[in-house]
């Protein structure tokens, strides 16, 4: 180790294929690696050169290869594996540990925290995303960085906007069980993006959501595979597993599915939950092993050790609302999404939750907790990746009589406008009596029917983009081109006020 460890120190790789950073140069990817891992970065690193970057990287430990640079990172990429007691090994690049702030005696004293070097000025907020692709041979890197390529090169599909969400069981008490697939969904369809596919697994049997339990794990990954513009899965979780729910005796639980070893790549992942982005094992966590199947999610964050559901609550919210906003690459996404969040209220939800899994001292500190949390967060993969979020759609619209008229402005490229309805006023089923196989099947597809968009039209570039519409519901119209989205939704009502 001493040997190897003195040569890195002496002879330190670092290049920046732009050349040096001048006044119209564009923002830094700074790259923080081992030796054995530069080669197969490169096509990754071209690929963001081209896109505009300034491509710095760096085999320096992590804080002399920031301040090295000139000016700050926009983004900065680990690549390298973190496990205590392998620091000879050359695929190691060590993560900061912060101590925990616990509310149960049995939790760890202290956790890997990537996101302290993006801490540039000192208080504890990241201002930089960072990001790690946990590898451990350059064969494990290539997989992910062709991954990352082909879900950023892909031609762009209304199935796109769809946004999967699974939800656990709370496991707290039976008043907190009952309201939590409620919450979930009012913060979904409240504060997610008007135009999102919304599709959901509940892990409360009462709730049409919950459909036949043993089916949930295929289902998800039937999803991923479909594509989206994100998933989400919000609950319980260990480091190899997400826990849904107790059904007949056994954990129905979600790990990487052999199913997603080919195929497209599937869309990022957020895991809000415990334990599950903890990449510093021996063995591959939840989300490592997610992010290394090659049909696996592009991108997966997860937590490093446990966090809390209060905290996760308002991770969950402020993520919804940054769907809806103008940051398309993943790593400031989520970054923003998480500042947001610990300055985020609701004195409802905090007494609700704050004490639900104990408390060491007097209460539960807030404070403490939210500062935490923007830390515990692993985002695995390039935080550079571009999500598939849509542009704006410039479309005219106004009503005559009992009739909604639309016309839509063409952005340039597209080639295919894509037109959708959904309904107001629709009943989810009921559930009561016999849970049976076949009863929870159709009463899960029709409950997640209510969220979908059903195709009304679908015209041509050399169409006119035009049409009429005299239903109430939701309206929403997708451009579809070779390399973007573009999209506008409208509430229609013609009920009188």
């Amino acid at each position: 180790m001493r040997i190897f460890s003195l040569i890195l120190l002496v002879f330190p790789v670092v290049f920046a294929p732009r050349g040096a950073a001048g006044a119209d140069a564009g923002p830094v990817w700074l790259v923080v690696t081992r030796p054995m891992f530069v080669d197969a970065v490169k096509p990754l690193a071209a690929r963001r050169r081209k896109g505009g970057f300034e491509v710095v990287v760096s085999t320096q430990p992590v804080s002399k290869a920031i301040s090295a640079l000139k000016r700050r990172p926009a983004f900065v990429l680990l690549i390298g594996d973190d496990q205590p007691g392998q620091e000879k090994q050359p695929w190691y690049v060590p993560s900061p540990r912060r101590k925990f702030y616990r509310w149960r005696a049995a939790q760890r004293k202290a956790f890997a925290s990537d996101a302290l070097i993006g801490d540039l000025d000192g208080d504890l907020i990241p201002d930089v995303p960072v990001g790690r692709i946990p590898v451990r041979t350059a064969r494990q890197l290539a997989t992910v960085v062709t991954k990352i390529i082909a879900f950023e090169s892909r031609p762009p599909s209304p199935d796109d906007l769809r946004l999967p969400v699974w939800a656990g069981s709370p496991c707290f008490n039976p008043v907190i069980d009952c309201l939590a697939t409620g919450l979930l969904l009012a913060v979904a369809r409240t504060n997610g993006p008007a135009w999102a596919g919304l599709w959901v697994i509940s892990s409360d049997p009462a709730q049409a959501f919950c459909g036949w339990p043993p089916d949930q794990p295929a289902m998800f990954t039937k999803q991923l595979k479909r594509g989206g513009v994100m998933a989400v899965l919000v609950g319980h979780a260990s480091t190899s597993a997400f826990y849904s729910m107790q059904f007949k005796g056994r954990h129905i639980e979600y790990a990487a599915d052999p199913a997603l070893a080919d195929g497209k790549p599937a869309p990022a992942t957020v895991i809000i939950a415990c334990d599950a982005g903890d990449f510093t094992g021996r063995d591959n966590c939840l989300a490592e092993s997610l992010l290394l199947l090659p049909g696996g999610p592009v991108a997966v964050i997860g937590a490093t050790t446990e966090s809390h559901p209060l905290t996760n609550y308002f991770s969950g919210l402020c993520l919804m609302q940054a769907l809806g906003g103008t940051d398309k690459r993943i790593g400031s996404l989520w970054l923003n999404a998480q500042r947001r969040a610990i300055m985020t209220r609701n004195p409802f939800v905090e007494r609700l939750l704050r004490g639900v899994e104990g408390k060491l001292g007097k209460e539960v500190e807030l404070e403490k907790l939210r500062r935490d949390h923007i830390l515990m967060y692993a985002l695995l993969g390039d935080p550079a990746t571009v999500l598939p979020l849509p542009d704006r759609l410039t479309v005219n619209i106004d009503r005559r009589g009992d009739v909604w008229h639309w016309k839509v402005r063409k952005p340039k490229g597209a080639t295919r406008l894509y037109v959708g309805f959904r309904p107001d006023r629709q009943n989810l089923p009921a559930v009561g009596g016999r849970f049976d196989k076949t009863g929870a099947r159709g009463r899960f597809h029709r409950a997640n029917a209510t969220f979908a968009f059903k195709p009304a039209g679908e015209l041509p570039a050399d169409k006119a983009w035009k049409g009429t519409i005299n239903k109430s519901g939701i309206l929403r119209l997708v451009a579809v081109g070779p390399k973007r989205l573009c999209v506008a939704t409208f509430v229609l009502k013609f009920d009188e006020e």
